[in-house]
């Protein structure tokens, strides 16, 4: 299997938002909200893009308060952070005035989880730095995450586009198989891996691994779905 990473249909909407965010025209929106189900591989797309584009990932932990947001926002900004809250606020300014960067933050479901007043400071904070530093941000979560999400009006309002990443197909196997593999599959094998993997991104990884390993052991030149 070659080492490389896979531009699926996910990856390109992903990276499609990413663009549709990336202007310099103050007063609009610059939030994307990334939404499915766990295994399509969302958090990969945004550690991708994250060193591709020179964005800031950041994974969101559960009970994580405005003040501690903050901190480890800083960090991965690349300075030591302050302690009191308004010097924090006061270096997440500063570092993205002088080097603009797109945000991205991970698992946004831990905010919903208590739903109580820390948490939903936290992610006002997050519109208040995407309204003073007009700061591209892209917010990843799970299923219905976009409903959750709009229980904040003025939050809601920021996102202007919502990418739904989906299970795989056979259709999106088979490309798949074409970018990862030199060997020959079947339509049967390809069937095979969809339905195994339920059309997850790691399984059919794995899947085609398995089956490589099988045509080398036996010299094949094309695998079928009794192979592996």
């Amino acid at each position: 299997m070659k080492e490389k990473f896979v531009i699926t249909k996910n990856i390109k909407k992903f990276q499609s938002a990413m663009h549709h965010i990336a202007h310099k025209f103050h007063g609009v929106e610059r939030i994307a909200l990334i939404v499915g189900e766990v295994g399509l591989g969302k958090t990969v797309a945004g550690l991708y893009f994250g060193v591709s584009e020179g964005a800031t990932m950041l994974t969101i932990w559960p009970g994580m308060s405005q003040h501690w947001l903050l901190r480890e926002l800083v960090k991965e900004l690349g300075i030591e952070p302050a302690w009191r809250t308004e010097n924090l606020i006061e270096q997440t300014k500063k570092l993205l005035f002088e080097e603009p960067r797109t945000l991205i933050f991970d698992e946004m479901d831990h905010f919903f989880r208590n739903d109580g007043p820390k948490e939903i400071e936290a992610l006002e904070t997050l519109r208040k730095i995407h309204d003073v530093c007009h700061c591209p941000m892209v917010f990843i979560g799970e299923e219905y995450i976009d409903k959750k999400i709009a229980r904040i009006p003025r939050l809601k309002d920021r996102i202007v586009e919502v990418v739904r990443f989906e299970r795989y197909k056979e259709t999106d196997v088979k490309d798949m198989i074409s970018q990862l593999s030199e060997y020959r599959f079947g339509d049967d094998a390809i069937e095979k891996i969809t339905k195994l993997s339920e059309g997850r991104i790691r399984p059919i990884i794995r899947l085609i691994h398995a089956a490589e390993s099988a045509a080398r052991i036996h010299q094949l030149k094309m695998i079928t779905a009794r192979d592996f």
